[in-house]
């Protein structure tokens, strides 16, 4: 009799999928690859709710006018929190990405000038915004992401040698992953990878980026797992990550305007496929930088048109709502290009491109 419902149950289900198949049709193509894709080897329930049972209040960024952003620095393109508060940023020194700076292949032009000469990771204090370490000279061609696990490992992405590094907080290498100066779009290159995100159970997952449109999962020590992409998802120029308590991983879907989550199948995850749902609204513009806290999602937007104000938002994404805006009260953004959250809910980052500026914004519990 056990065995007659269970068939009926998967049946019914079965009917579901078929249904409510393109009912989020502005997220793309959504049938599955189970050779790209065999963690998604379950039925999807959707009686199952996506978020977890507690929710919390959003906070609200205030900016902090005792802050000091650092000074004489180039590009700020990443900003992460590292898990005792401490910020770590990657800065471009010297190096600046114009029209010239790749050719149609996506290959870097400009390798003839070496390594940036001076450090571009650099540890602040999240008080005074002083350097407190500082490394990675002589190493890195036009950095562009920054992401700090929860054991303090630094996790950066350079879009000019199109890898991943994992290294120590003191700047010790631990991991490479993609092919040095080589462009690529198969399991063992990236081509200009924007981010990474590591996920509880150490999965790390990599947003492949400006050309590749996909994200890359690897298990904790760099094996290639699959790649999410147009079977699945499509994105263009994913440019930030963040991961929600449920396991869901939530995509800057930048040149689409929207936010993307969707189930990955990460470690502690539902191990059934879950459409990816989008959430859009008309201040949106092109999403930059996107981080959570508690299950709320703060982001950026940046220059897109003039109808549209550059600001941050907050998001509830259990409603897929906009539930408020901040931004700076001195003056007004330009170029935010990353935010990044402290582990302990106190306070907000984000960096700028142009100004090359850090912000920093206390979260205050409004409700």
């Amino acid at each position: 009799m056990a065995d007659m419902y269970d068939e009926t149950l998967r049946f019914i289900m079965v009917l579901i999928i078929v249904s409510c198949k393109g009912v989020t049709s502005d997220i793309g193509d959504e049938s599955f690859d189970e050779n790209s894709y065999r963690r998604f080897d379950g039925a999807y329930n959707p009686l199952n709710d996506q978020f977890p049972e507690s929710y919390n209040p959003p906070l609200h960024p205030i900016e902090n006018h005792f802050w000091r952003s650092p000074e004489y620095l180039g590009e700020i393109s990443g900003v992460a929190v590292d898990p005792s508060g401490k910020l770590v940023i990657f800065h471009r020194a010297d190096r600046i990405w114009n029209y010239d700076t790749f050719d149609e292949n996506a290959e870097y032009q400009e390798k003839y000038r070496g390594p940036i000469h001076d450090n571009v990771v650099l540890t602040l204090d999240p008080n005074t915004g002083d350097v407190i370490r500082a490394w990675g000279n002589q190493t890195f061609y036009l950095p562009h992401g920054v992401h700090v696990d929860s054991f303090g490992n630094i996790w950066l992405t350079d879009i000019a040698l199109h890898q991943v590094f994992k290294y120590s907080a003191y700047g010790v290498p631990r991991l490479v992953l993609g092919q040095r100066f080589e462009p690529g779009s198969d399991m063992d290159h990236f081509c200009q990878p924007t981010t990474v995100a590591i996920a509880p159970g150490g999965e790390i997952v990599v947003a492949d980026g400006y050309c590749n449109n996909r994200i890359i999962l690897f298990d904790s020590r760099g094996n290639p797992k699959y790649s999410i992409g147009e079977h699945w998802v499509s994105l263009k120029i994913p440019h930030a990550l963040t991961i929600l308590p449920n396991r869901q991983v939530c995509v800057a879907d930048r040149e689409n305007s929207r936010i993307v989550c969707m189930n990955v199948g990460l470690s502690g995850a539902k191990q059934y496929p879950e459409f990816p749902y989008s959430i859009r609204h008309r201040q949106f513009g092109r999403i930059f930088g996107i981080a959570s806290y508690r299950g709320i999602i703060y982001a950026v937007n940046g220059m897109t048109s003039r109808s549209i104000q550059v600001k941050g938002f907050t998001i509830d994404p259990i409603n897929r709502s906009v539930t408020g805006f901040w931004g700076p009260e001195s003056s007004p953004f330009v170029r935010p290009h990353a935010i990044a959250i402290c582990p302990n809910g106190t306070a907000l980052y984000v960096s700028e491109i142009g100004p090359n500026k850090l912000w920093k914004f206390d979260l205050i519990q409004t409700q």
